[in-house]
Protein backbone atom coordinates (compact mmCIF):
# COMPACT_ATOMS: atom_id res chain seq x y z
CA UNK A 1 0.00 0.00 0.00
CA UNK A 2 1.59 3.29 -1.01
CA UNK A 3 2.36 5.62 1.80
CA UNK A 4 -0.17 8.72 0.42
CA UNK A 5 -2.74 6.09 0.91
CA UNK A 6 -2.27 5.34 4.11
CA UNK A 7 -1.82 8.94 4.80
CA UNK A 8 -5.09 9.68 3.69
CA UNK A 9 -7.14 6.44 5.81
CA UNK A 10 -5.14 8.12 9.15
CA UNK A 11 -6.28 11.35 8.57
CA UNK A 12 -9.48 10.56 7.76
CA UNK A 13 -9.54 8.52 10.81
CA UNK A 14 -8.85 11.42 12.54
CA UNK A 15 -11.18 13.29 11.31
CA UNK A 16 -13.96 11.02 12.21
CA UNK A 17 -12.58 10.82 15.73
CA UNK A 18 -12.33 14.20 15.50
CA UNK A 19 -15.84 15.26 14.73
CA UNK A 20 -17.32 12.60 16.62
CA UNK A 21 -15.75 14.39 19.58
CA UNK A 22 -16.90 17.66 18.69
CA UNK A 23 -20.13 16.29 18.33
CA UNK A 24 -20.59 14.95 21.53
CA UNK A 25 -19.24 17.61 23.34
CA UNK A 26 -21.38 19.96 21.92
CA UNK A 27 -24.76 18.43 23.03
CA UNK A 28 -25.47 16.88 25.78
CA UNK A 29 -28.61 14.60 27.30
CA UNK A 30 -30.21 15.27 30.91
CA UNK A 31 -32.01 12.31 32.56
CA UNK A 32 -35.35 12.37 34.57
CA UNK A 33 -33.79 11.74 37.52
CA UNK A 34 -30.55 13.88 37.15
CA UNK A 35 -29.27 17.34 38.06
CA UNK A 36 -26.05 18.39 35.23
CA UNK A 37 -23.69 21.16 36.48
CA UNK A 38 -21.97 22.71 33.64
CA UNK A 39 -18.64 24.92 33.59
CA UNK A 40 -18.71 27.05 31.04
CA UNK A 41 -15.39 26.10 28.29
CA UNK A 42 -14.08 29.83 27.84
CA UNK A 43 -14.98 31.91 30.97
CA UNK A 44 -15.57 28.98 33.09
CA UNK A 45 -19.20 29.99 34.81
CA UNK A 46 -21.75 27.71 36.16
CA UNK A 47 -24.97 26.68 34.94
CA UNK A 48 -27.33 24.19 36.30
CA UNK A 49 -29.81 22.00 34.58
CA UNK A 50 -32.69 20.59 36.23
CA UNK A 51 -34.85 19.77 33.15
CA UNK A 52 -34.80 16.42 31.13
CA UNK A 53 -34.03 16.64 28.04
CA UNK A 54 -30.99 17.93 25.58
CA UNK A 55 -28.87 20.68 26.15
CA UNK A 56 -26.25 22.80 24.49
CA UNK A 57 -23.11 22.21 26.67
CA UNK A 58 -20.47 23.91 23.79
CA UNK A 59 -17.71 21.82 25.77
CA UNK A 60 -18.45 22.52 28.61
CA UNK A 61 -17.51 20.64 31.73
CA UNK A 62 -20.17 18.36 33.20
CA UNK A 63 -21.04 17.04 36.69
CA UNK A 64 -23.70 14.68 37.15
CA UNK A 65 -25.67 14.61 40.00
CA UNK A 66 -28.56 11.94 41.14
CA UNK A 67 -31.51 14.04 42.25
CA UNK A 68 -32.18 11.91 45.04
CA UNK A 69 -30.35 9.10 46.99
CA UNK A 70 -30.48 7.12 49.96
CA UNK A 71 -27.55 7.59 52.59
CA UNK A 72 -26.89 3.99 54.63
CA UNK A 73 -25.67 3.97 57.92
CA UNK A 74 -25.94 0.09 58.47
CA UNK A 75 -23.77 -2.86 59.56
CA UNK A 76 -25.92 -5.50 57.10
CA UNK A 77 -24.52 -5.90 53.91
CA UNK A 78 -27.55 -6.07 51.80
CA UNK A 79 -27.88 -2.42 52.85
CA UNK A 80 -25.67 0.32 51.05
CA UNK A 81 -21.73 -0.58 51.40
CA UNK A 82 -20.23 -3.68 52.41
CA UNK A 83 -18.70 -2.55 55.10
CA UNK A 84 -20.02 -1.88 58.60
CA UNK A 85 -21.38 2.13 58.54
CA UNK A 86 -23.11 1.53 61.50
CA UNK A 87 -22.94 4.29 63.67
CA UNK A 88 -21.38 4.38 67.15
CA UNK A 89 -23.43 6.05 70.27
CA UNK A 90 -22.63 6.97 74.25
CA UNK A 91 -25.78 6.58 76.21
CA UNK A 92 -25.95 8.92 79.33
CA UNK A 93 -25.01 5.67 81.58
CA UNK A 94 -21.81 4.92 79.92
CA UNK A 95 -23.29 2.05 77.94
CA UNK A 96 -22.61 2.38 74.45
CA UNK A 97 -23.83 0.53 71.16
CA UNK A 98 -23.99 1.07 67.40
CA UNK A 99 -27.41 2.51 65.27
CA UNK A 100 -28.07 0.94 61.73
CA UNK A 101 -30.59 3.21 59.75
CA UNK A 102 -30.65 5.49 56.52
CA UNK A 103 -31.71 8.83 55.54
CA UNK A 104 -33.56 9.54 52.06
CA UNK A 105 -32.09 12.93 51.05
CA UNK A 106 -32.84 15.40 47.67
CA UNK A 107 -30.67 17.80 46.12
CA UNK A 108 -31.46 21.48 45.85
CA UNK A 109 -33.45 22.47 42.15
CA UNK A 110 -32.45 26.59 42.59
CA UNK A 111 -29.93 26.68 40.70
CA UNK A 112 -27.45 29.23 43.23
CA UNK A 113 -27.71 26.55 46.13
CA UNK A 114 -26.91 24.24 43.67
CA UNK A 115 -23.81 25.85 42.11
CA UNK A 116 -22.90 26.47 46.28
CA UNK A 117 -23.44 22.82 46.82
CA UNK A 118 -21.38 21.75 43.83
CA UNK A 119 -18.36 24.30 44.41
CA UNK A 120 -18.19 23.25 47.98
CA UNK A 121 -18.13 19.65 47.88
CA UNK A 122 -17.60 18.71 43.60
CA UNK A 123 -19.39 15.53 43.30
CA UNK A 124 -21.86 13.39 44.28
CA UNK A 125 -19.66 10.87 46.60
CA UNK A 126 -18.51 14.15 48.39
CA UNK A 127 -21.41 15.28 49.11
CA UNK A 128 -22.18 12.25 50.67
CA UNK A 129 -19.22 11.46 52.62
CA UNK A 130 -18.48 14.91 53.68
CA UNK A 131 -21.45 16.09 53.85
CA UNK A 132 -24.63 13.71 54.65
CA UNK A 133 -22.57 11.29 56.60
CA UNK A 134 -20.96 14.30 58.69
CA UNK A 135 -24.22 15.61 59.75
CA UNK A 136 -26.08 12.25 60.55
CA UNK A 137 -23.14 11.00 62.41
CA UNK A 138 -23.12 14.15 64.61
CA UNK A 139 -26.90 13.77 65.27
CA UNK A 140 -26.93 10.20 66.36
CA UNK A 141 -23.78 10.98 68.62
CA UNK A 142 -25.54 13.85 70.31
CA UNK A 143 -28.55 11.26 70.41
CA UNK A 144 -27.14 9.46 72.98
CA UNK A 145 -26.51 11.60 76.19
CA UNK A 146 -30.33 12.40 76.03
CA UNK A 147 -31.41 8.61 77.46
CA UNK A 148 -29.99 5.63 78.78
CA UNK A 149 -28.85 2.23 77.64
CA UNK A 150 -32.32 0.68 78.84
CA UNK A 151 -34.37 3.71 77.76
CA UNK A 152 -32.96 3.26 74.24
CA UNK A 153 -33.88 -0.25 74.29
CA UNK A 154 -37.87 0.27 75.91
CA UNK A 155 -39.27 3.54 76.52
CA UNK A 156 -37.58 5.62 74.64
CA UNK A 157 -36.79 3.40 71.13
CA UNK A 158 -39.21 5.75 69.32
CA UNK A 159 -37.37 9.25 70.74
CA UNK A 160 -34.34 7.86 68.60
CA UNK A 161 -35.26 8.48 65.72
CA UNK A 162 -37.33 11.66 66.15
CA UNK A 163 -34.29 13.06 67.83
CA UNK A 164 -32.09 12.28 65.01
CA UNK A 165 -34.54 13.22 62.41
CA UNK A 166 -34.38 16.55 64.15
CA UNK A 167 -30.91 17.37 64.39
CA UNK A 168 -29.91 16.08 61.14
CA UNK A 169 -32.58 18.47 59.62
CA UNK A 170 -32.50 21.04 61.89
CA UNK A 171 -28.86 20.97 64.14
CA UNK A 172 -27.76 19.46 66.84
CA UNK A 173 -29.32 20.48 70.08
CA UNK A 174 -27.75 23.00 72.35
CA UNK A 175 -28.49 21.21 76.13
CA UNK A 176 -28.59 21.47 79.54
CA UNK A 177 -27.53 19.08 82.49
CA UNK A 178 -29.45 18.43 85.80
CA UNK A 179 -28.91 16.17 88.75
CA UNK A 180 -32.79 14.60 89.20
CA UNK A 181 -33.16 12.37 91.97
CA UNK A 182 -35.18 8.86 90.76
CA UNK A 183 -36.33 5.26 92.34
CA UNK A 184 -33.97 2.69 90.78
CA UNK A 185 -36.62 0.30 88.82
CA UNK A 186 -35.01 -2.87 90.58
CA UNK A 187 -34.17 -2.00 94.16
CA UNK A 188 -36.56 0.26 94.71
CA UNK A 189 -33.98 2.88 96.01
CA UNK A 190 -34.01 6.29 95.96
CA UNK A 191 -30.81 7.54 93.52
CA UNK A 192 -29.34 10.78 91.93
CA UNK A 193 -28.84 10.70 87.74
CA UNK A 194 -27.54 13.39 85.74
CA UNK A 195 -29.98 14.16 82.89
CA UNK A 196 -29.12 15.78 79.69
CA UNK A 197 -32.07 17.65 77.80
CA UNK A 198 -32.65 19.76 74.88
CA UNK A 199 -32.78 23.48 75.80
CA UNK A 200 -36.17 24.83 74.38
CA UNK A 201 -36.36 28.28 73.49
CA UNK A 202 -35.81 29.75 70.34
CA UNK A 203 -35.02 27.63 67.42
CA UNK A 204 -36.88 25.01 65.10
CA UNK A 205 -39.66 23.20 67.09
CA UNK A 206 -38.78 25.51 70.00
CA UNK A 207 -35.53 24.04 70.41
CA UNK A 208 -32.01 25.93 70.46
CA UNK A 209 -29.59 24.68 68.42
CA UNK A 210 -25.64 24.91 68.39
CA UNK A 211 -25.39 25.45 64.78
CA UNK A 212 -27.48 25.36 61.54
CA UNK A 213 -27.67 21.87 59.79
CA UNK A 214 -25.69 22.17 56.53
CA UNK A 215 -28.06 20.06 55.26
CA UNK A 216 -30.66 22.52 55.75
CA UNK A 217 -28.05 25.48 54.86
CA UNK A 218 -27.04 24.07 51.32
CA UNK A 219 -30.57 23.26 50.75
CA UNK A 220 -31.26 19.66 50.98
CA UNK A 221 -34.29 17.53 51.84
CA UNK A 222 -33.80 15.44 54.16
CA UNK A 223 -36.78 12.53 55.28
CA UNK A 224 -37.60 9.16 56.25
CA UNK A 225 -35.13 8.33 58.57
CA UNK A 226 -35.05 4.78 59.51
CA UNK A 227 -33.08 3.16 62.63
CA UNK A 228 -33.15 -0.73 61.63
CA UNK A 229 -30.86 -1.52 64.89
CA UNK A 230 -29.30 -0.88 67.68
CA UNK A 231 -26.92 -3.05 68.82
CA UNK A 232 -25.63 -2.78 72.40
CA UNK A 233 -21.90 -3.87 73.77
CA UNK A 234 -22.27 -7.15 74.99
CA UNK A 235 -21.98 -6.22 78.53
CA UNK A 236 -24.38 -3.44 78.00
CA UNK A 237 -26.54 -5.88 76.90
CA UNK A 238 -26.33 -8.46 79.70
CA UNK A 239 -26.97 -5.62 81.82
CA UNK A 240 -30.15 -4.94 80.00
CA UNK A 241 -31.00 -8.27 80.08
CA UNK A 242 -30.84 -8.49 83.69
CA UNK A 243 -32.16 -5.01 84.73
CA UNK A 244 -35.25 -6.15 82.13
CA UNK A 245 -35.82 -9.31 84.17
CA UNK A 246 -35.00 -7.59 87.06
CA UNK A 247 -37.66 -4.73 86.71
CA UNK A 248 -40.00 -7.82 85.39
CA UNK A 249 -39.51 -9.98 88.95
CA UNK A 250 -40.49 -6.70 90.35
CA UNK A 251 -43.28 -6.20 88.78
CA UNK A 252 -44.57 -9.39 89.08
CA UNK A 253 -44.06 -9.05 92.48
CA UNK A 254 -45.97 -6.07 92.88
CA UNK A 255 -48.21 -7.64 90.46
CA UNK A 256 -49.14 -10.61 93.17
CA UNK A 257 -48.90 -7.99 96.19
CA UNK A 258 -51.46 -6.22 93.82
CA UNK A 259 -53.62 -8.85 93.18
CA UNK A 260 -53.67 -10.54 96.89
CA UNK A 261 -54.17 -7.07 98.19
CA UNK A 262 -57.01 -6.92 95.14
CA UNK A 263 -58.19 -10.55 96.23
CA UNK A 264 -58.76 -9.22 99.86
CA UNK A 265 -60.66 -6.73 98.90
CA UNK A 266 -62.69 -8.85 96.51
CA UNK A 267 -63.35 -11.16 99.21
CA UNK A 268 -64.73 -8.32 101.32
CA UNK A 269 -66.56 -6.81 98.35
CA UNK A 270 -68.06 -10.21 97.78
CA UNK A 271 -69.18 -10.75 100.91
CA UNK A 272 -70.83 -7.21 100.85
CA UNK A 273 -72.14 -7.82 97.56
CA UNK A 274 -73.49 -10.88 98.85
CA UNK A 275 -75.24 -9.51 102.20
CA UNK A 276 -76.77 -6.63 99.67
CA UNK A 277 -77.69 -9.32 97.44
CA UNK A 278 -79.63 -11.31 100.08
CA UNK A 279 -81.04 -7.79 101.35
CA UNK A 280 -82.26 -7.21 97.90
CA UNK A 281 -83.25 -10.05 97.70
CA UNK A 282 -85.92 -9.24 100.49
CA UNK A 283 -86.67 -5.81 98.93
CA UNK A 284 -87.94 -7.94 96.04
CA UNK A 285 -89.81 -10.00 97.69
CA UNK A 286 -91.64 -6.88 100.00
CA UNK A 287 -91.88 -5.01 96.45
CA UNK A 288 -93.34 -7.57 95.08
CA UNK A 289 -95.97 -8.17 98.01
CA UNK A 290 -96.40 -4.88 98.02
CA UNK A 291 -96.91 -5.10 93.98
CA UNK A 292 -99.16 -8.05 93.95
CA UNK A 293 -101.50 -6.12 96.65
CA UNK A 294 -101.82 -3.03 94.95
CA UNK A 295 -102.74 -4.98 91.69
CA UNK A 296 -105.41 -6.89 94.04
CA UNK A 297 -106.64 -3.82 95.01
CA UNK A 298 -106.68 -2.37 91.84
CA UNK A 299 -108.51 -5.22 90.50
CA UNK A 300 -111.34 -4.96 93.33
CA UNK A 301 -111.59 -1.30 92.44
CA UNK A 302 -112.13 -1.67 89.42
CA UNK A 303 -114.32 -4.86 89.60
CA UNK A 304 -116.51 -2.63 92.05
CA UNK A 305 -116.77 0.26 89.91
CA UNK A 306 -117.24 -2.01 86.80
CA UNK A 307 -120.56 -3.52 88.93
CA UNK A 308 -121.56 0.22 90.12
CA UNK A 309 -121.47 1.22 86.72
CA UNK A 310 -123.47 -1.69 85.72
CA UNK A 311 -125.95 -1.21 88.57
CA UNK A 312 -126.13 2.47 87.53
CA UNK A 313 -127.40 1.38 83.82
CA UNK A 314 -129.66 -0.88 84.70
CA UNK A 315 -131.34 2.02 86.92
CA UNK A 316 -131.27 3.89 83.92
CA UNK A 317 -132.56 1.01 82.05
CA UNK A 318 -135.21 0.29 84.36
CA UNK A 319 -135.90 4.12 84.33
CA UNK A 320 -136.60 4.00 80.82
CA UNK A 321 -138.96 1.25 81.13
CA UNK A 322 -141.14 2.27 83.25
CA UNK A 323 -141.05 5.82 81.62
CA UNK A 324 -141.79 3.96 78.46
CA UNK A 325 -144.63 1.53 80.17
CA UNK A 326 -146.10 4.80 81.23
CA UNK A 327 -145.38 6.64 78.08
CA UNK A 328 -147.55 3.62 76.17
CA UNK A 329 -150.43 3.30 79.07
CA UNK A 330 -150.63 6.73 78.69
CA UNK A 331 -150.76 6.71 74.74
CA UNK A 332 -153.45 4.05 74.89
CA UNK A 333 -155.94 5.68 77.44
CA UNK A 334 -155.47 9.04 75.53
CA UNK A 335 -156.40 6.77 72.57
CA UNK A 336 -159.80 5.15 73.80
CA UNK A 337 -160.38 8.44 75.43
CA UNK A 338 -159.98 9.95 72.03
CA UNK A 339 -162.69 7.08 70.71
CA UNK A 340 -164.56 7.70 73.25
CA UNK A 341 -165.27 11.05 72.37
CA UNK A 342 -165.41 10.44 68.54
CA UNK A 343 -168.79 7.67 68.83
CA UNK A 344 -169.92 8.82 71.87
CA UNK A 345 -168.28 5.16 73.81
CA UNK A 346 -170.76 3.90 71.46
CA UNK A 347 -169.30 0.14 71.31
CA UNK A 348 -169.28 0.62 75.21
CA UNK A 349 -172.70 1.73 75.65
CA UNK A 350 -173.84 -1.23 73.26
CA UNK A 351 -171.91 -3.44 75.00
CA UNK A 352 -173.77 -2.45 78.14
CA UNK A 353 -176.71 -2.40 76.74
CA UNK A 354 -176.39 -6.16 75.46
CA UNK A 355 -175.30 -7.13 78.92
CA UNK A 356 -178.41 -6.04 79.82
CA UNK A 357 -180.78 -7.38 78.08
CA UNK A 358 -179.58 -10.95 78.42
CA UNK A 359 -179.53 -10.26 82.35
CA UNK A 360 -183.60 -9.49 81.66
CA UNK A 361 -183.69 -12.33 79.17
CA UNK A 362 -182.06 -14.78 82.11
CA UNK A 363 -184.02 -13.12 84.41
CA UNK A 364 -187.82 -13.00 82.34
CA UNK A 365 -186.94 -17.23 81.27
CA UNK A 366 -186.79 -18.01 84.96
CA UNK A 367 -190.28 -16.36 85.51
CA UNK A 368 -193.44 -18.92 84.44
CA UNK A 369 -195.13 -17.24 81.54
CA UNK A 370 -198.61 -18.54 82.36
CA UNK A 371 -199.56 -17.69 85.90
CA UNK A 372 -200.64 -20.48 88.58
CA UNK A 373 -203.41 -18.14 89.66
CA UNK A 374 -204.84 -15.33 87.74
CA UNK A 375 -207.09 -13.26 89.90
CA UNK A 376 -209.48 -10.79 87.88
CA UNK A 377 -209.86 -9.40 84.74
CA UNK A 378 -206.26 -8.01 84.01
CA UNK A 379 -202.91 -10.59 83.28
CA UNK A 380 -199.99 -9.67 85.41
CA UNK A 381 -198.36 -11.18 82.43
CA UNK A 382 -199.03 -7.76 80.89
CA UNK A 383 -197.64 -5.60 84.32
CA UNK A 384 -194.65 -7.38 84.24
CA UNK A 385 -194.49 -6.72 80.02
CA UNK A 386 -194.95 -3.24 80.99
CA UNK A 387 -192.29 -2.96 83.76
CA UNK A 388 -189.85 -4.47 81.34
CA UNK A 389 -190.35 -2.48 78.57
CA UNK A 390 -190.17 0.48 80.94
CA UNK A 391 -186.89 -0.64 82.39
CA UNK A 392 -185.54 -0.89 79.20
CA UNK A 393 -186.16 2.25 77.89
CA UNK A 394 -184.58 3.87 81.12
CA UNK A 395 -182.04 1.69 80.19
CA UNK A 396 -181.80 2.40 76.53
CA UNK A 397 -181.87 6.11 77.57
CA UNK A 398 -179.04 6.01 80.07
CA UNK A 399 -177.12 4.43 77.50
CA UNK A 400 -178.04 6.81 74.73
CA UNK A 401 -179.38 4.41 72.58
CA UNK A 402 -182.77 3.29 70.90
CA UNK A 403 -184.40 0.37 72.01
CA UNK A 404 -186.11 -0.06 68.82
CA UNK A 405 -184.14 0.05 65.66
CA UNK A 406 -184.65 2.60 63.31
CA UNK A 407 -187.63 2.21 60.54
CA UNK A 408 -186.24 1.56 56.84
Amino acid sequence: MKPQLIAKIVGGVVALLLTLVFIGNLFTTVGAGEIVVKQNFLDGKLQVWTTPGVHFQNFGKLTVYKRSDQYWFSNKEDEGKDADDAIKVRFNDGGHGTISGSLRYDLPLDEAKMIALHSTYGSQASIEHELVKQVVTKSVYMTGPLMSSRESYAEKRADVITFISDQTLHGVYRTTHKSVKTTDPISGQEKTVDIVEPKFGEGPNGIEREEESPIERFGLTGYNVTINAIDYDKAVENQIKQQQAAIMAVQQAMVNAKKAEQDAITVAKQGEAESAKAKWAQEVLKATAVTQAEQEKEVATVAATQKKEVAALDLDTAKLSAQRTMALAKAEADAKKLQLEANNALEQRLTAYVDVQKAWATAYGAQRQVPDIQMGGSSSGGMSQSLVDLLMTKTARDLNVSSTPPKE
